[in-house]
């Protein structure tokens, strides 16, 4: 008996390439890839987003999808708040793993990491999230922040 192994889903957020992408290089280990790009309406409508973002964006993911597709693996997109996005989509495939780099951002995608990660403990998903800057969250002081950095 032959069994598959299970979608990985990795989360692009602003990271939105396949070479140095340590959460894509991890979960391309342990099964298929599934890419999910989410355009939330709290961030498009926040003062800080500008109509210049979104062609960048989707100029990046076209190059992306394309990438992924080479490697075998493919690129959704989806519109909407997270984590209902990740419900909609676990209905579909009941995916384990969710993978994404740690997001160094504003309060809002603070946020939504937050209820992003209540989602996943609460559906039995493994969330890792990888570093990539020197910036640790959630800290209730800031001694000793060189060091760890």
């Amino acid at each position: 008996m032959q069994t598959t192994a299970p979608t990985q889903v990795v989360w692009f957020k602003r990271d939105l390439r396949v070479t140095d992408h340590e959460p894509l290089v991890e979960a391309a280990k342990r099964g298929p890839v599934l890419g999910l790009y989410v355009y939330e309406p709290e961030l498009l409508d926040s003062p800080e987003w500008d109509a210049s973002h979104s062609v960048f964006i989707d100029e990046c993911l076209a190059e992306l999808e394309d990438n992924l597709q080479r490697l075998g693996g493919r690129l959704i997109y989806a519109v909407g708040r997270m984590p209902d996005i990740l419900e909609e989509l676990h209905r579909s495939i009941a995916f384990k793993a969710l993978w994404s780099h740690e997001e160094t951002g504003n309060h809002v995608t603070f946020m939504r990491d937050l209820r992003v990660k209540d989602w996943c403990a609460s559906k039995g998903v493994v969330w890792t999230e990888h570093y990539q800057t020197g910036v640790t969250r959630r800290l209730r002081q800031r001694d000793g922040w060189a060091k760890r950095w």
